[in-house]
């Protein structure tokens, strides 16, 4: 068994026993790198000393090099025999005591075979890891573009190998990752091709290359080479199935509404609210909606839901009925997936009357802001199962939905690739913009970036540039308002969290943000009523609980605040952030062993989030409310730095 060493994405070092070992400082994350990618050769203190510290006299860099050379030497005891030896001249790596993720790829490649994951080999060499010193910059510049092709050559080798082997499913799983990496690398792209024309998948290969011409074309200026055009052209020629090529956004049908009613006048009602919900939902830009009066034209009489679906080229259709008696009325919705013919979501509205305007625009909110949420989770997670390289840039956005929807550290990678791509095929996306700056805000406050002022400035700086294309996008103003927020921008931030709500009355999200704007701003009794606003919309929508139990706590109502979070942590439970409000909640409260439990469960997950962390992090949040916070934290075990 063997130590084990992760330099593609961020840096890990792992005993043979699979214990992650911390390593908190960067340079001494270097300086491992440094002696692992020596290959069992001696570097001299000199040499390392003077890169890691070239900033510094001889003296004291040799110091600190000692210096690291001891943390190192006492994280690594008691995980076995070190793989890492230093004697007075230098430092070097047992090679028979650990082994790199590149090495492991190589090893793979070279006997035609699959590494364990994939999946480790999706970031850039040390990801995250930047340095001042302008000399450490420089190597891993050099390090990280030789790191690059490396692997790209070892997955190349990899999935020819395996090709020509017949493991065609493997084969292209390699060439996934390797397009991952690399987008223009073309004999990937025909091993893909390869493999859809030999299982008859005539349109998925078409959709495929048109991707990749569209690729080609937009950023290098040059069209497919020679063999990828045969091969196009030799699966052109196969019979044509009949299939649906569409391949866009989520689109919903809402079948014209039953009235159950006796009244005279139930079909004026049932078509008025048919109607406003179709209306309604159009303003959800994510959604794709079919037009009133082609639901309208749709004879339903002798035709199933799916057929229905299917005719229309709905991916999802809406059945409703409504009884109206006075305040005593009620809806029922259900909602249809036509791929599959099942019920994926139904609910029973109350106390719901139809007979007046007010009524059905009450109504149909909730409907709406509802259904917005179900469709666009579903969609986003049968996204998820489509390989990226077969799919148009909505589904592309899909997934990324899926990503930002439950954030962790490796789907903000992941998240992040995705939107480049689709900026890649499509930078008038506007969308894409707005999920690019919650990869910086989800990153920022669960400690995945270095400089949390740092990534809020950066989303705004995306968000500005999409709302150059549109801005009357109201998720595009959100995020931007977001971003003024945290940047201590008030009056910026509500005005465009205002207007985004204004666009858009109907979805829980804009409601939300407005609340923590709100509160943000010291207008706690403000705040929870755009918490309620949101509630009535859209009940189950998580983030609502987040941010309200915030406003709980900044109210000093500690009680109510670990109520809500809780709910949200069910639903997220890796959210930093959240999790260290709940301890400042507890250790307000007395409840010591609680407060820490939760300190200690982020701080195994992150060393970036302690106390000048946070400061940085809610430098827009008053001076009490951050020292409030800061003790309690203290006391729960966070230290400064």
């Amino acid at each position: 068994m063997r130590f084990m060493l992760r330099l593609f994405g961020r840096f890990q070092l792992l005993s043979p026993a699979g214990e992650s070992i911390v390593i908190a400082s960067r340079k001494h994350q270097a300086l491992i790198a440094m002696l692992a990618l020596s290959n069992g050769k001696p570097v001299s203190r000199s040499k390392l000393a003077g890169m890691l510290w070239s900033e510094r006299t001889e003296e004291h860099a040799r110091n600190s090099l000692r210096q690291a050379f001891f943390a190192i030497r006492h994280a690594v005891n008691g995980h076995g025999v070190s793989p890492l030896v230093f004697d007075s001249g230098a430092g070097w790596m047992r090679t028979d005591a650990i082994v790199t993720d590149i090495q492991t790829l190589a090893e793979s490649a070279k006997a035609g075979s699959l590494p364990p994951s994939l999946d480790a080999f999706e970031g850039e060499f040390l990801e995250g890891l930047s340095f001042n010193d302008e000399t450490l910059e420089t190597w891993l510049r050099i390090e990280r573009g030789r790191h690059h092709n490396l692997l790209a050559d070892c997955l190349a080798d990899l999935t020819e190998g395996l090709e020509r082997a017949g493991s065609t499913e493997q084969a292209v799983l390699a060439a996934q990752c390797l397009l991952r990496q690399d987008p223009y690398h073309e004999p990937s792209h025909r091993t893909i091709l390869r493999h859809h024309k030999a299982r008859g998948e005539r349109a998925r290969a078409i959709r495929h290359y048109e991707g990749l011409k569209v690729l080609l074309e937009a950023n290098l200026g040059v069209a497919p080479d020679l063999e990828t055009q045969q091969l196009i052209d030799r699966i052109r020629e196969q019979q044509e199935p009949s299939v649906d090529l569409t391949n866009g956004k989520p689109r919903i049908a809402i079948l014209p509404i039953r009235s159950l009613s006796h009244d005279g006048d139930d079909s004026l009602v049932a078509e008025s609210l048919t109607r406003k919900l179709i209306g309604e939902l159009g303003l959800f830009s994510p959604l794709s909606v079919v037009a009133a009066a082609t639901m309208f034209a749709v004879n339903a009489r002798h035709e199933t839901v799916e057929e229905i679906g299917r005719r229309v080229g709905a991916d999802y259709v809406l059945e409703t009925a409504v009884q109206g008696d006075g305040e005593a009325g009620w809806a029922m919705v259900q909602l249809v997936f036509v791929q599959s013919g099942t019920q994926i979501w139904s609910r029973k509205y109350l106390d719901e009357s139809t007979n007046s305007d007010l009524g059905q625009d009450r109504l149909v909110r909730k409907i709406s802001g509802n259904l917005f949420h179900i469709v666009m989770k579903h969609a986003a997670a049968s996204s998820a199962t489509e390989p990226e390289g077969e799919v148009g840039t909505d589904k592309l956005y899909l997934q990324v939905f899926n990503h930002v929807e439950r954030p962790t550290l490796k789907g903000m990678i992941r998240a992040r690739r995705l939107c480049e791509r689709i900026l890649a095929i499509d930078p008038n996306h506007v969308l894409v913009r707005e999920s690019l700056a919650w990869i910086n805000f989800h990153s920022c406050f669960n400690g995945w970036l270095d400089d949390p002022v740092g990534g809020f400035q950066q989303a705004r700086e995306i968000v500005l540039v999409g709302l150059g294309l549109d801005d009357h996008e109201p998720y595009l103003l959100s995020a931007f308002g977001l971003a003024e927020t945290y940047l201590g921008n008030a009056r910026a931030g509500l005005e465009a969290l205002q207007r985004a709500v204004d666009l858009n009355p109907n979805d829980a999200e804009f409601h939300t943000w407005l609340g923590i704007g709100l509160t943000v701003a010291g207008l706690i009794g403000e705040a929870h009523m755009a918490f309620d606003q949101a509630d009535q919309v859209s009940p189950d929508y998580h983030p609502i609980f987040l941010f309200r139990g915030d406003a709980h706590f900044a109210s000093g109502k500690y009680e109510e605040a670990i109520a809500c979070l809780d709910r949200f942590l069910t639903v997220l439970p890796d959210y930093h952030w959240a999790r260290l409000l709940r301890a400042a909640s507890y250790a307000a409260l007395g409840r010591d062993l609680m407060a820490r439990g939760d300190v200690a469960y982020v701080r195994e997950s992150t060393l970036l989030l302690n106390g000048r962390y946070l400061e940085q992090l809610l430098q827009a949040r008053g001076s009490s409310f951050r020292q409030d916070l800061w003790l309690r934290l203290e006391a729960a075990g966070l230290p400064w730095a």
